[in-house]
């Protein structure tokens, strides 16, 4: 079942937004799946049946001549397909034995593109799984805000994060143990190690003066990555440090906000000698506000770039404005399609290959979709109750054996009673300004602590 809401967008707040989140969708509107429920004789509850939630970014692929008109309530052809992939993966997963024996109904939320708020419609995506619905877990890889994390925390229902607006924290994780989940994922408090790795691939010159771009959006998650992870490490290496705060677009419209906010930011990094420019996850919005302005004012710092902000910005929206972007991947995904195809072959992706609708940017069946349903089969099988701790527990004891179809070195993840990221490899990139797109400096994966 599909719920959702209708909405209005202007034609410039949504033209403002697809810069923000086409590319970055390619990290997690990926085909999906979902089926038809029929009640499974070992499952704990008596139904046979559990409910799992999905998110997608409706409407972002729409045609544009059509923004400022009314939302239909029937989906448009692109979300349908979208919907119509989820449905296939879980008609897979019950194949596989569903969750803990019991048969898997998906319920499906729209996440408008055209929102005038995320922030509410993260409110009203909680709502409808977990007061409505009453899903077991919930797949957020639209646009959720922080207010889903604490949302769906405080209603008890597991969260598996996959979007990059706002990737979960390490205090979100501590706060909510057995209910934030990204499988895929590296929180923010690991990032110390991205200086040492942009600086051995030469992000970093000899008179390296370093600008943070640091969003807001109320949780202190930017501040504390630029404050208490990066600065740091920067200040070993006797690197100065300039921050420039600005608040993350909730909307279309509030991009321009975003966009006139870190053209001053230019202002500030040009005067005090910034080189370097790094950003904190923001959902692309910093590299496509950022990149394009700075090139107008022919401002060319050397970009350091990681999965949860901005690769696919920075191929599109940005290609013209790098001369030097040093990357930090942990997911394949960040690679064009005939580098993915050179990797070691992923067990994951080939087992989801058979349900995911085909797409030309991702070999077949890489997916954090894929991750979500993989998990919650392998860590439910043998559980006598379909609950969080139930998960909790078998995420645990998970550790390395979980493959994910979407990370370095085989799917290599790791799960600990207190550790819910399951990333541990990654891959330095740079940007190649003709080609315009990342590739691989040597090859070589590393691990991420």
């Amino acid at each position: 079942m599909v719920v959702g809401k209708r909405s209005r967008r202007s034609r410039a707040a949504l033209a403002a937004l697809a810069v923000v989140t086409l590319a970055a969708a390619a990290l997690f509107a990926v085909p999906a799946g979902a089926a038809d429920s029929t009640a499974a004789s070992d499952c704990p509850d008596p139904s046979g049946t559990v409910k799992i939630g999905l998110s997608y970014f409706g409407s972002v692929a729409t045609n544009l001549g059509e923004i400022g008109n009314d939302e239909a309530a029937e989906l448009v052809p692109a979300d349908q397909a979208v919907v119509d992939g989820y449905k296939k993966g879980i008609a897979a997963l019950n194949t596989a034995g569903g969750i803990a024996g019991c048969q898997v109904e998906g319920v499906f939320f729209n996440f408008s593109a055209r929102s005038d708020d995320f922030n509410q419609t993260s409110q009203q995506e909680c709502a409808a799984f977990t007061q409505d619905e009453k899903v077991f877990a919930v797949y957020a890889g639209a646009y959720e805000t922080k207010v889903a994390v604490d949302c769906f925390a405080k209603a008890k229902v597991p969260m598996f994060q996959i979007g990059t607006n706002y990737p979960p924290s390490c205090a979100d994780a501590k706060k909510y143990a057995g209910f934030i989940y990204t499988p895929s994922g590296i929180y923010t408090c690991r990032y110390g190690s991205f200086i040492k790795l942009w600086k051995d691939n030469g992000l970093f010159p000899k008179d390296a003066k370093v600008g943070i771009l640091v969003k807001d959006d109320g949780s202190g998650q930017g501040d504390f990555l630029a404050d208490k992870v990066w600065t740091p490490e920067l200040k070993k290496l006797k690197i100065p440090v300039t921050t420039f705060n600005y608040t993350g677009a909730i909307n279309g419209a509030t991009f321009a906000d975003v966009n006139a906010a870190l053209g001053n930011a230019i202002l500030q990094f040009k005067s005090a000698g910034v080189n370097v420019v790094l950003f904190t996850p923001a959902g692309a919005q910093g590299p496509a506000a950022f990149m394009p302005q700075a090139k107008a004012q022919s401002y060319f710092p050397n970009y350091g770039i990681d999965t949860a902000d901005g690769f696919g910005i920075v191929a599109s929206a940005g290609a013209e404005s790098v001369k030097t972007g040093i990357g930090i991947s942990w997911s394949y995904l960040d690679l064009p399609l005939t580098e993915q195809q050179k990797l070691p072959a992923n067990s994951a992706a080939a087992d989801c290959a058979a349900w995911s609708t085909p797409t030309t940017t991702s070999t077949p069946g890489a997916s954090p979709l894929c991750d979500y349903f993989h998990i919650l089969n392998q860590a439910m099988t043998g559980a006598t109750k379909v609950d969080a701790a139930s998960l909790k527990k078998g995420v645990a004891g998970l550790g390395t054996k979980f493959v994910s179809s979407v990370t370095y070195d085989g799917g290599a993840t790791k799960f600990t009673s207190k550790r819910t990221d399951g990333a541990t490899k990654a891959m330095v990139l740079e940007f190649d300004p003709t080609a315009k797109a990342w590739a691989p400096i040597d090859g070589k994966v590393v691990t991420i602590p």
